[in-house]
């Protein structure tokens, strides 16, 4: 069973916290990981690129040259691709559907996965007693030089307000709740960092 570093308020070491396997003791493939954050990606994706074709561009409609006599190729538009000024042939058009689908299975076993590798490279780390903070930035940022540099997820439960409003000004720290984890977040997050509470809504959640 694995186990995470936990600080009180003050940023003080306390007995390390032991975390559920069915959460923390997955070993899943990093191609399943891969997959996951691409899936994940790509349906946040949205089709903004769109350039003018030949019928869009605001170019005259009548003949370039004269048809014979010049000694050039023969053309009857200024507003063709291969003219400076003219439209795109084949770009994106706006209407491009990047979604891409992946198994529940596979996203629940690539997200558990992903929590196990946190797990084993000691990135996980948990607060004792969130519940007993008065909202003040000045009285967690212990905590977070404890931690270390990098970018933090820092996962809540809903009992803890307080913490949370301390929190959220500190940078590089990104609050999330339990319900709202995916595989990205969690593979984004130099540390991930937990409340007791936290730990048991996810097991509600995730561990099946």
């Amino acid at each position: 069973m694995s186990s995470a570093i936990t600080y009180n308020l003050k940023g003080e070491t306390q007995p390390a916290t032991s975390l559920p396997t069915s959460l923390f003791g997955v070993k899943v493939s990093n191609s399943l990981l891969a997959q996951a954050v691409r899936v994940f990606l790509g349906n946040q994706r949205a089709a903004s690129a769109k350039t003018l074709t030949r019928s869009d561009v605001n170019r005259t409609k009548a003949k370039w040259f004269k048809q014979k006599g010049t000694g050039r190729a023969r053309h009857g538009s200024r507003a063709a691709p291969i003219f400076v000024g003219g439209g795109i042939s084949h770009g994106p058009d706006g209407t491009q559907n990047f979604s891409l689908e992946m198994p529940n299975k596979m996203r629940r076993t690539a997200f558990l996965g992903a929590l196990s590798l946190k797990a084993t490279n000691k990135k996980v780390f948990v607060i004792s007693n969130p519940e007993k903070s008065l909202g003040k930035t000045k009285d967690v940022t212990n905590i977070f030089t404890k931690i270390g540099k990098g970018k933090n997820l820092v996962v809540v439960d809903t009992k803890v307000t307080g913490f949370t409003r301390a929190i959220r000004n500190i940078p590089l720290v990104t609050i999330a709740k339990a319900q709202n984890l995916n595989t990205y977040s969690v593979m984004a997050a130099g540390n991930l960092v937990l409340t007791p509470g936290a730990i048991e809504e996810m097991t509600k959640i995730y561990a099946k």
